[in-house]
């Protein structure tokens, strides 16, 4: 099938998705009469139409237009909150709703389209994802995820000062990007590109600084939330802290999980230097954060999905994260309106169900990266040509 073709029909899907999307995240007349006031959230939970982008529009007073950082705190990368203050001059709570799906659409389609020239196999399990109904308004990730697929779609040719300056509108826009930047560094120093690598790092600080001074200079307690707050956040209860395993220390988490991402690091930038891809590395370490870091949002699954179709996962693995994210969705929404009615089956639910979706959640992300991994050894095995900063072999 053409490019063009798959572009049109892939489109196609992902409009459909965002469309069906955005109709049921709308609520009732009265809660966007009142800019969303308490009782929004019971609706959102029990009808499994929570979005960030309605519950941040009241708690961060875009309604007020305060000014993001300066005035109001925002516990995202500055881009992200800047985003959220143009959309809410749309002057309503459902206008800056429609603007930022708006946003978010055009996004997703963009990325689509460079999938379908990077690895157009791969590209079919993003248009027909059902994770776009669940997340793709949940929040602002597509976005993200777009200027990340942009970033390494111009490093792939050559336009390195581009790509840095996109690299760092992504990793301050929702700050995973920065997964790809060491083994970038890695391989242009194994290329002997170092000239690159230095004016890379040049753009990369130089416009991070544009972006970030500002705004930190101006209210640096505001500014600064969004590192304080993640540093601050306690252990939810996913892998360390449920009916299984008891650590609810944010020291000893942040220790275990540290120690385990510097050695996967390690031991994959090793190969990143020995000729392997950039790619397969950065989608590997991404996986062993999310298992181990110590707060899980369900969105964070469409990310591991962008990281894997940038690595060119097979196929099978985006269905099986598909369904993983779709239930892992419905679960957290569940037990969050059994405990927002103050249900009685709340904490039989919370003992008996939902640590089964939380082991679905893990398991999905652990079968996926062991498959793409085994899916690499063997591509290597018969041969399958490597080419540029995909790497010429990652012998895992």
């Amino acid at each position: 099938m053409s490019h063009r073709r798959q572009w049109v029909l892939g489109s196609i899907a992902i409009t459909i998705w965002y469309v069906w999307a955005a109709i049921r995240l709308i609520p009732p007349q009265p809660m966007l009469a009142n800019a969303i006031p308490t009782h929004w959230w019971s609706w959102a939970y029990a009808h499994l139409a929570y979005t960030d982008i309605f519950a941040l529009y009241h708690n961060h007073q875009l309604f007020n237009h305060a000014l993001p950082y300066i005035q109001t705190p925002i516990e995202y990368p500055v881009l992200m909150g800047i985003l959220m203050w143009i959309a809410a001059w749309a002057g309503s709570a459902l206008g800056y709703y429609l603007v930022t799906a708006l946003f978010l659409w055009m996004a997703a389609l963009l990325f689509f389209r460079w999938l379908v020239q990077w690895s157009p196999k791969t590209a079919w399990g993003f248009s027909l994802t059902p994770m776009l109904l669940t997340y793709g308004l949940l929040n602002w990730d597509v976005i993200g995820l777009c200027l990340m697929m942009g970033a390494i779609w111009l490093f792939e040719r050559g336009r390195y000062n581009a790509s840095a300056v996109t690299f760092a509108a992504a990793v301050f826009f929702k700050f995973f990007p920065i997964f790809y930047l060491p083994y970038i560094a890695i391989a242009l120093w194994r290329d002997h590109k170092r000239d690159v690598l230095g004016r890379m790092v040049a753009w990369f600080f130089g416009v991070s600084a544009l972006i970030n001074l500002p705004f930190a200079v101006a209210n640096p307690s505001n500014w600064s939330l969004f590192y304080r707050f993640n540093a601050q956040r306690p252990v939810s209860t996913d892998l360390w802290n449920n009916v299984w395993i008891h650590l609810a220390s944010v020291r000893a988490v942040d220790l275990i999980s540290l120690l385990l991402v510097v050695a996967v690091f390690l031991i994959s930038a090793r190969h990143v230097w020995r000729g392997g891809s950039v790619y397969h590395a950065a989608a590997l370490l991404f996986a062993i954060f999310l298992l181990v870091n110590k707060v899980f949002s369900p969105q964070y699954m469409l990310w591991l999905m962008g990281f894997g179709m940038i690595a060119e996962w097979p196929l099978w693995t985006f269905g099986l994260l598909s369904v993983g994210g779709v239930a892992d969705y419905v679960n957290s929404m569940a037990i969050l309106h059994l405990y927002n009615v103050g249900a009685r089956s709340a904490n039989w639910y919370a003992a008996n169900i939902y640590p089964l979706g939380l082991l679905l959640r893990y398991l999905v992300i652990a079968a996926s990266s062991v498959g793409a991994i085994f899916s690499r050894r063997q591509a290597i095995e018969a041969d399958v040509p490597q080419t540029s900063s995909r790497g010429s072999e990652l012998r895992y």
